[in-house]
Formats: C-alpha cells, structure tokens, sequence
C-alpha cells in the first residue's frame, strides 16, 4: 500500500521566508527609521521654540527690568498658546519668579534658557527666561513622519518581494514541480523520460533535466542487468536446492558439539534413518544416532579443525536393520559462520556396495576360491605375527603341520578334474573339523595344505591331532551315487619352541619331515628330533 504524503511546494516555502524577511527587515527599519525622526523632531522643536524666545525676548526683557508681573504673565501666557511649549517661566532674581505650566504629563526635558539684557544696556542682564519643550508634539511629529516612511519602506518590500516570489515561481518554481512530478511518476526500468523545458534548455534547469534523463537511462540499464542477474541467481539457487533435496549424498552441518544443525532429506535415506529422523535429531546427539563408531567421526572433526583442511573416512551405520554392515564416505571440513561460530560441514554417500565388494576382493586375494581355505601368504602373515609377538607363556608353542594329499594325481587322472575338485573341497572340509577355531588351515596350492595350531599347550597335543587328521582324510570321499574315491596324507610337523625361528625355518623343518613320511610308507606323520633325525608314526588303515 502507497501512503500519499502531502507536499510543500517551494514557492510556498520562498513565500514565507520572503515575507518573514520583509517583516523583520520592515521592523528593523521602522526603528532606526522613528529613532531618527524623533532626534529629527527634537532638534526641530529646540530651533523653533528658539525662534519663539526671539519674539518674546524684548518684551520678556522689560517685565523683567521693570518687575512688572502683569507683562511677564501675558509673556508666559503667549509662549504656553505655542504646541511646542509644555513650561515657560520668567524670573530677574529679585521680586519676580512667574511660571506657566501645561496641563500635561510629559518626560522629563532639558529647557531652554535664554538671558534677559537690559533695554537700555546691551551688558546688564536683568532676568532669564526658561522654556521647557512639549515632548508631544516632537512624539507625535516623529510617529507621522515614521509612519510614513515606514509605509513606503513596506510598500517597496512588499512589491519588490512580490515581484521575486513572481519569477522565482514563473522561472525556477514551476519548472522544478514539473520536472518533479514527472520524476515522480517514472517507475524505475520504465521508458519514460522527463521532457525538455522549452524556456529552459540553456539554463542549469535544463541541464537537471538532461542529467536526470542520463541518470533515468543508467539506472534502467543496471536494473535490467540487476534483473537479469537477479534471474540467474534465482535459477542457481533452484538448481543448487534441487541438487540439494536430490543429490544421492547426505549433506549435513554439525557444531562443535557434534550437535546435528541441518541436513537435506537424502541423508535418512543414506544413513537409513527412519523417515522422520533428521527433523528429530536437529540439535540432538546425531554422531550417537548414525554411527557405529561415534568416535571415528569426532577424530574426522578434530583432524578438520587442526588441519583446516577437508578430511575424508569411511563409517559404518549403526546396525540398521535392513542393511546390516551398512558402509558410507564421509568428507568433513570446518567452516566458519558470519557469527565467527565454528561448524562443521559433511558429505556422506553410500559406499556399502563397494565395500562389499573390496570384502570379496579381499577375500578372494586371501581365500582359495575353491576351498574357501586362506591361501599361503595369508597364513604366512599370521604366523609371523606370533612369531614376532611378546614371548608368550611357558611350553606356549606354535605348531606347523605340512600336509600332503597321497593318490590324489591318481583320482585327477582317473576320473577328472571335477573329481579331483570334489576330493579337494571335501578335504578341506575334513581338516577344519579336526582343528580348533583359532587354529587356521591353508591351501598352498595342489593338494598341498598348511595348519597351524596356535599356542598348543602342550606341543605333544599336535601328535593326536595329526593321527586325527590322517584317519579322516583316508576315509572315502563319495564323488556321486556309484563312484567312492580313498585318498591319503603325509604330515611333516614343526614346533616353534626354539626361540629365534622364523617362518621359513619352520616350513623347511616340516617340509624336510613330510617327505621322510612320503619315503617310509606315506599316510602318516613326521616329527623332526633335536638331534635332526625323523621320527615317522604311520597311521594303520581302520576298517
């Protein structure tokens, strides 16, 4: 809603300034004006009452020579007949003391005082005459004449002011209230422009209008400009809200606390929250909510804020039902608000699928894909890994047992490789229900296999275990309904419980025994003395 404010126009306001300056200069005159008039005036009365005393001074003269108050009153009596006489008084110092007053009240006056020579010698003086002006008569004489002085002093103001008010409204006021009220009406961006002023185009009016128009024409351009940029601003923000709601990452900003500010809707979906979690856990404890490991999270944000630089891990969900072992990325950095608050800002996508996939690769790296079993390199790690640990216990040992499958060539020659596959899974198989948990079994390739049983308390316990695992590999493997395979086994067995043995040494030892049990009958096992002969136990066939 537009509110109309009421205007003044400025030959309104010039009226007035003019006119309160004619008045106070019209004051300001009319005081010195009456100032001077009365001086005027007074000097007027002193020069006629002193034309009046000349009349009188003879006959003044000889009342007072004479003493005769008869004549000094007719005297006194013709000065107070005169309107400029307010007191006359006629003395000689002896006998006569005559006085005549108006009856007026009037300030008081200097008189006029004049002296009485003798009629018959010029050097004798005989009396004074005393005259005291009418004040009136010289007010009223200086009120006429600065009345009117006054009235042609404000004559002239008047007209002359009259005059200016006349063309300052005909040459600058009127002119500037159309050039206004045109300028008024003008809607920024439009094409209307102010129109020249025909008796102006010369003058600095003229050059206003022009500047204006220049003006007009400027700013439309940066309104357009503004416009359109306004526009694209408007379509990024879209864009950028569109790619924020959309996007398949969860975007998110934190506090120091850890505390959850905002977020965009993909985050539940990435973090498989329930539909309504991120408006819940606004200012909530979000890092106790989404992940598994709170603290991985806090280390990304105090790794952001010490390097102010992004950080980047990978998180696991907090077991959520539909996905367990759910995975995401997270790339963090810190960033400072208009407020110099810090806060965190996270990218979070799923990655669950791909690091599925890196388990299998490393699985697959790490596990035979036939057998399942780990393959050499990874039972090699884990043994060196005990090797090299704290000294465990007392008569703690790690047992290495060498194995080697006896006929298995045969049955691949005989009846195929997906026999002989058969023969290996089902092996596998067999040596694992003979071990503990702990334990690790591995296929060195072929139908070559590594165990070795971790801590084996006494060392002696592996000799049964190995006696076990001869009698379950040499029972028959049923390749289908009406074909049954025997294979058997050769084990070389090594105790690491001489300090200082490393890995190799041990698959050298077991080695060296496994082929002394292949040389003296095979299925059966081998243990290599202190004195670095073979002992070989053969396990007997069990009907």
């Amino acid at each position: 809603m537009t509110t109309t404010t009421k205007r003044s126009h400025i030959h309104y306001k010039l009226a007035k300034s003019v006119l309160s300056g004619a008045s106070l200069l019209a004051v300001i005159i009319s005081t010195l004006f009456f100032v001077s008039e009365f001086k005027r005036s007074a000097d007027k009365t002193v020069v006629m009452l002193n034309q009046l005393l000349d009349t009188v001074e003879s006959t003044a003269a000889i009342a007072a020579y004479t003493g005769n108050h008869q004549i000094g009153d007719d005297v006194l009596k013709g000065l107070l007949r005169n309107d400029i006489v307010h007191q006359a008084r006629l003395e000689n110092g002896r006998q006569l003391d005559l006085k005549a007053v108006r009856n007026t009240e009037v300030p008081n006056q200097d008189e006029i005082v004049r002296t009485l020579h003798s009629p018959f010698a010029d050097n004798e003086v005989v009396g004074r005459l005393m005259v005291v002006p009418e004040a009136r008569f010289t007010l009223e004489e200086a009120r006429h004449s600065t009345l009117v002085g006054v009235i042609n002093s404000i004559t002239l103001i008047a007209v002359t002011a009259l005059m200016v008010l006349a063309l300052v409204r005909s040459y600058l006021s009127r002119p500037l209230l159309r050039v206004s009220d045109r300028l008024h009406a003008i809607m920024a961006g439009e094409q209307k422009r102010l129109d020249n002023l025909s008796r102006h185009q010369d003058d600095e009016l003229g050059q206003l209008v022009e500047d204006i128009n220049r003006l007009l024409d400027n700013l439309k351009e940066k309104f357009l400009a503004e416009h359109e940029l306004r526009q694209e601003i408007q379509l990024m923000e879209r864009k950028l809200r569109n790619i924020f709601d959309t996007t398949s990452a969860g975007i998110f900003q934190l506090d120091c606390e850890g505390n959850l500010i905002t977020a965009n809707p993909p985050l539940r979906r990435v973090l498989r929250l329930p539909p309504s979690a991120p408006v819940e856990l606004v200012g909530g404890k979000f890092l106790h909510a989404a992940f598994s490991d709170s603290e991985r999270v806090q280390e990304l944000m105090r790794q952001a804020e010490q390097h102010d630089q992004p950080v980047s891990g990978d998180l696991m969900l907090k077991n959520p039902q539909d996905a367990p072992n759910a995975w995401v990325h997270c790339l963090l950095s810190k960033q400072t608000d208009t407020d110099g608050q810090a806060r965190f800002e996270g990218v979070v996508y799923d990655i669950t699928e791909r690091h599925a996939a890196e388990r299998r690769t490393r699985h697959e790296a790490d596990h035979d894909s036939l057998t399942g079993l780990v393959r050499r390199h990874v039972a090699q790690r884990f043994l060196d890994q005990h090797l090299n640990a704290t000294p465990a216990e007392e008569n703690e040992a790690q047992v290495v047992l060498l194995l080697d499958l006896d006929g298995f060539k045969d049955v691949n020659d005989r009846h195929g490789h997906k026999a002989g596959d058969q023969v290996l899974v089902e092996t596998a198989k067999r040596l694992k229900a003979c071990v503990r948990v702990g334990d690790v079994v591995a296929r060195l390739g072929g139908d070559e296999f590594l165990i070795i049983l971790v801590n084996c308390i006494p060392a002696d316990h592996a000799w049964p275990i190995a006696r076990e695992l001869v009698t379950s590999v040499r029972r028959p493997i049923q390749i289908n309904p009406e074909l049954a395979v025997n294979i058997g086994v050769s084990i070389g067995i090594a105790v690491s419980e001489a300090s200082g043995l490393t890995t190799e040494d041990l698959l050298r030892t077991a080695d060296r025994a496994m082929y002394a049990v292949k040389h003296q009958g095979k299925n059966g096992f081998g243990i290599v003395r202190p004195d670095g002969t073979v002992d070989v136990h053969t396990v007997p066939q069990i009907d």
